[in-house]
């Protein structure tokens, strides 16, 4: 009979030994010598101060041109010597100098750098005259300002006789020396100020056909100087001297004139006796003359 013996083995025991068969396989990877080999890298300590102070160059070199910058700009706006002393108008005919300056605001003897170009066009614009302005420095100490003024095409009545231009912009109350200007009456606008629009497309289109007639042989002697809007959709011309009436619709103003022109080419009579022409239908135009029209009266059929 054999008998088998069996080890019993203690737990700690083999922990202790395993730990120490671990710490035998480290020593035999470890190089000779029992250190370890590390790596050696040269570090080139010129090449990094000279990129170094490059890098520092350039950015003392920015930071210089800066302040030569700003210095210079301070210098500009506040010296005396650029301080504006001339002003110079141009393009204003109708207005003085006197009668804009307060509209473009106090710019003598202020900084030619710091004067506001653009705030100061508009505050021009505002003038009811005033179309455009445009405004340029002129170095060291002056200022440019081209002026375009607003035409006067026509005068227009509303609670006092007007005068504006040909887009219907008011410009103030009429002048005598615009008191030849066609006359605009039948419209009704509360509370007028001169610098705003008052008319629409069928009065400026009014306005504009007058100013076609007016360009006819017909008319040289004796042109049209008033247009009446009866409503929205009629118009009557007069003459100067009150002799010949015109009608029309305002929708069609173009139509109109090219039938007027067919009409005055057709007309055989004397066209100095023209004393009323209707242009109100599409395909027909109406005449009378004066003598007709006396004769009418005469005969009790008018």
């Amino acid at each position: 009979m054999g008998f088998m013996v069996l080890e019993h083995k203690n737990p700690v025991t083999t922990w202790k030994q395993d730990r120490s068969h671990q710490r035998k396989n480290r020593k035999k990877r470890r190089p000779q010598g029992g250190k370890t080999i590390r790596k050696k890298t040269n570090f080139d300590f010129a090449a990094a101060f000279k990129a170094f102070t490059e890098v520092t160059a350039k950015v003392i070199l920015i930071a210089a041109c800066f302040y030569g910058i700003f210095v210079g700009y301070r210098f500009a706006t506040d010296s005396p010597y650029f301080a504006v002393n001339k002003v110079t108008w141009v393009g204003n005919q109708h207005l003085s100098v006197e009668e804009l300056a307060p509209w473009a605001g106090p710019v003598a003897g202020e900084n030619i750098f710091r004067v506001d170009l653009g705030e100061i066009s508009q505050k021009l614009a505002k003038h009811p005259w005033v179309q455009t302005a445009s405004i340029r420095r002129v170095f060291p100490q002056g200022l440019h300002i081209n002026i375009t003024e607003r035409i006067p095409f026509a005068r227009i009545q509303l609670d006092q006789v007007y005068m504006m231009d040909s887009y219907g912009v008011l410009l103030g109350p009429e002048e005598e020396k615009f008191y030849g200007l066609p006359l605009l009456t039948g419209i009704a606008v509360k509370n007028p100020t001169p610098g705003h629009n008052v008319t629409n497309k069928e009065v400026t289109g009014g306005l504009k056909a007058m100013y076609d007639f007016n360009q006819l042989p017909l008319f040289e002697e004796n042109p049209i100087d008033t247009v009446h809007m009866r409503n929205h959709s009629r118009m009557t011309f007069l003459t100067r001297n009150r002799d010949l009436e015109i009608h029309m619709r305002t929708n069609t103003v173009s139509d109109s004139f090219k039938n007027l022109k067919l009409a005055l080419d057709a007309i055989s009579e004397d066209k100095g006796t023209l004393s009323y022409i209707d242009l109100s239908f599409k395909n027909k135009v109406v005449v009378k003359h004066q003598k007709s029209i006396e004769a009418s009266r005469e005969t009790g059929t008018i």
